[in-house]
């Protein structure tokens, strides 16, 4: 069973698509997106991805917070990265999933789950406990309530990038554009019909850089229709 669409929240007259891309451009938008992460945390994060079956949106968020604290010249030890993971993932997650903090010491060698508990309280502290993050199921969400002509391309894109965010080239892409033009793009590689490019168009008109923000779109659809057909 399905919720019929919220046509009060995705309707013309509603803001929540301006404060969607409002709160994206927020946290040193450009910064972050000019951050790379050190090859070794990128690796750590694949594999606890794979351990832990992490969702696209809760390895956007650590992403995002790593970048946030490499931006405040914090040091990316172990502890830190792995209190990333942890509180994305009871932000993220399904709360009927929990996390086995057992495992996840096993895996990084960490002789007491009380250390990653400490640095999760530390990297509250650091971030002055926000911690909220816009990820594609933000947009997701929000486009599904739009048409439901959309709702089978949502799951699509879902889908996709649910499969993208265990394939280590594709997580490098992605992560050099905004949340919300990597969901058109997934999108538009779907389908490139009436539906889509009307939301394109809705997406670029409520960006201060139209042109920019258009450059940054074509530019990811190009890239990732060129990875997915080659596989």
């Amino acid at each position: 069973m399905r919720a019929a669409p919220d046509f009060q929240l995705s309707s013309s007259e509603s803001n929540l698509l301006i404060t969607l891309l409002n709160q994206e451009d927020q946290h040193q938008y450009n910064e972050l997106l000019n951050i790379s992460l050190p090859v070794h945390i990128q690796q750590l994060l694949h594999e606890l991805s794979l351990l832990l079956h992490l969702s696209s949106s809760t390895t956007w968020m650590i992403t995002i917070l790593l970048k946030q604290l490499i931006i405040q010249k914090h040091s990316l030890d172990l502890l830190t990265v792995v209190a990333c993971v942890t509180l994305s993932f009871k932000y993220q997650q399904l709360s009927s999933q929990t996390i086995d903090y057992e495992l996840i010491a096993k895996c990084c060698q960490i002789d007491n789950i009380q250390h990653i508990h400490d640095a999760e309280v530390d990297l509250l502290d650091i971030f002055s406990y926000d911690i909220s993050v816009t990820t594609p199921d933000h947009f997701f969400s929000y486009l599904s309530n739009v048409n439901n002509n959309l709702k089978e391309i949502v799951e699509q894109a879902q889908s996709l990038l649910s499969i993208s965010s265990y394939s280590h080239e594709i997580y490098q892409l992605l992560h050099n554009y905004p949340c919300s033009i990597v969901v058109l793009s997934l999108m538009y590689t779907i389908t490139s019909n009436t539906f889509t490019t009307e939301q394109i168009k809705s997406f670029v008109a409520h960006k201060k850089d139209a042109f920019h923000y258009s450059n940054q779109l074509l530019n990811c659809i190009a890239q990732i229709q060129n990875i997915f057909s080659s596989c």
